[in-house]
């Protein structure tokens, strides 16, 4: 597919916007059928077009950049980012605003994941080489990026229970979120889970700065899930 001109390339991105803010109002939709009332309630700026202001925006802007930095790529790759791009951006909002990580949600995400995820990753963009775990099967990708992420996240889950004498070190449906960024990223899930990892710590760092204080709890799941929206576009 050639690049676009910039106009064109700039009707793709406003279009992509609008229908990256309108999957944010069904994603926000869905996730108030989950959460309790009184977190529904406290969303600020809701109305008809808005369920979640935040979602919305989120998706839109990622859905903007989606043709422009796969530019030179198909269509259909624009749509898996787009779609990828969901669970990932709904976990984010959700887990900051409220500290709970609805399963129901990363699950989706999981099985978008291991549906098409490889699929994403293993496509090559216009002047890079695909990566895949192996040109025989590379839908392997996402089985292993799961099975990698919920490891590891469930092993730090075990040695904090031992270290904080049966205390809750972390919720237990980051491991969850682990597992969706890893299926989501595919051949890439190191690459994000560990760029989701320091993307936590920057933002810990801006959450105890802005509260003053260091025992502020800073959720695991939003620098996760950022680590993998950064992968859809550099891997």
């Amino acid at each position: 597919m050639r690049r676009m001109t910039p106009l064109v390339l700039a009707v793709a991105a406003g279009a992509a916007a609008l229908l990256g803010f309108a999957v944010g109002w069904v994603s926000a939709y869905l996730a108030e059928r989950l959460q309790p009332a009184e977190d529904t309630a406290a969303i600020r700026g809701r109305g008809r077009l808005v369920r979640d202001p935040f979602v919305q925006a989120g998706l839109a802007i990622v859905w903007a950049a989606i043709p422009v930095v796969l530019n030179a790529d198909p269509p259909t790759r624009w749509l898996e980012a787009g779609v990828l791009a969901v669970p990932l951006v709904q976990v984010t909002v959700t887990d900051f605003r409220t500290r709970y990580v609805y399963s129901v949600v990363a699950a989706a995400g999981l099985a978008l994941g291991l549906a098409f995820g490889w699929h994403f990753h293993a496509a090559p963009s216009l002047g890079s080489a695909a990566p895949s775990l192996g040109s025989a099967a590379p839908w392997l990708g996402s089985i292993v990026g799961a099975a990698g992420g919920a490891l590891a996240f469930g092993a730090l889950y075990g040695i904090g229970r031992l270290i904080y004498r049966g205390g809750e070190p972390m919720a237990r449906g980051d491991i969850t979120i682990a597992a969706m960024v890893g299926a989501e990223a595919a051949a890439c899930a190191a690459q994000a889970l560990v760029l989701g990892v320091l993307l936590g710590g920057v933002l810990a760092l801006i959450v105890w700065a802005v509260s003053r204080s260091r025992h502020a709890f800073m959720p695991y799941g939003p620098g996760l899930c950022l680590g993998g929206l950064v992968t859809l576009f550099t891997c």
